[in-house]
């Protein structure tokens, strides 16, 4: 599963616990994956300070996460990137995010240029609660995207996301308008000596310039899952483009 769409299960699932929808931090740990088509339990408990709440498979825990109210507000945005062409990176079919074909998904498209990631975009019908509001889920799923993004075209490898959070300023999300998602690699750094963890962020912000919520993740990269992605990405990449992306592997 998507690790943002986790992140955003998981803060769904504090919402059935009483916390309310109000600004907030959520922190998802995924520890590891997550089947689609399998029976899974969902356990959490509440209280004054949030909720805690666990996705299990036979007593083993997949992923787990915390989510606390935030005093945070929307605020200033990041410094402005001006709409510029950048290049495409490659969309899939059914990703939660990027999946073109997925009839519930944002079907976004991303693009990178050598200062970082982005994405521009008017939320889809099947994320907006009316016409006015939009989901919650959208920032964890889009945000994870843009990160994950940023970790794999630093590190130059496939991998996914160990760790995430994700603060709404906030909460509910606008629905009209363009939100915009963007992340610096200047401010990617190495979390281990071996360089296999690597700390990104990004931010989502409103067309007037405020920042609605923020995301940091830890995304784990390495050979072994270069060796299941890469072929996907290089089928859907003009040369050119995936040799820039991922040279070890053009």
């Amino acid at each position: 599963m998507h690790g943002g769409g986790l992140a955003a299960i998981l803060d769904a699932g504090s919402r059935a616990l009483g916390t309310r929808d109000e600004p907030r931090v959520i922190e998802a740990r995924l520890t590891s994956s997550v089947p689609v088509a399998t029976a899974l339990v969902l356990e959490g408990s509440a209280g004054a300070e949030g909720a805690v709440i666990t996705i299990l498979q036979d007593g083993q825990t997949l992923t787990s996460a915390s989510v606390r109210p935030s005093t945070t507000t929307p605020g200033a945005a990041p410094p402005k990137w001006e709409p510029r062409a950048g290049t495409a990176l490659p969309m899939s079919d059914d990703c939660l995010a990027c999946g073109a074909r997925n009839p519930l998904g944002l079907q976004q498209a991303l693009r990178f240029d050598a200062e970082g990631v982005w994405a521009r975009l008017v939320p889809r019908e099947p994320w907006r609660l009316d016409a006015a509001r939009a989901h919650a889920a959208l920032a964890p799923v889009l945000l994870d995207e843009v990160a994950w993004w940023l970790g794999a075209l630093m590190m130059r490898e496939g991998g996914l996301t160990n760790r995430i959070q994700v603060t709404l300023r906030a909460s509910p999300l606008p629905a009209t308008g363009v939100l915009f998602a963007a992340g610096r690699f200047a401010d990617v750094t190495p979390v281990d000596r071996k360089r296999t963890f690597w700390r990104t962020a990004c931010a989502l912000f409103d067309e007037g310039g405020r920042t609605l919520a923020e995301a940091a993740i830890v995304f784990r990269g390495g050979p072994e899952w270069s060796a299941r992605q890469m072929p996907y990405f290089k089928a859907r990449t003009d040369a050119a483009t995936f040799a820039r992306m991922f040279p070890n592997y053009d």
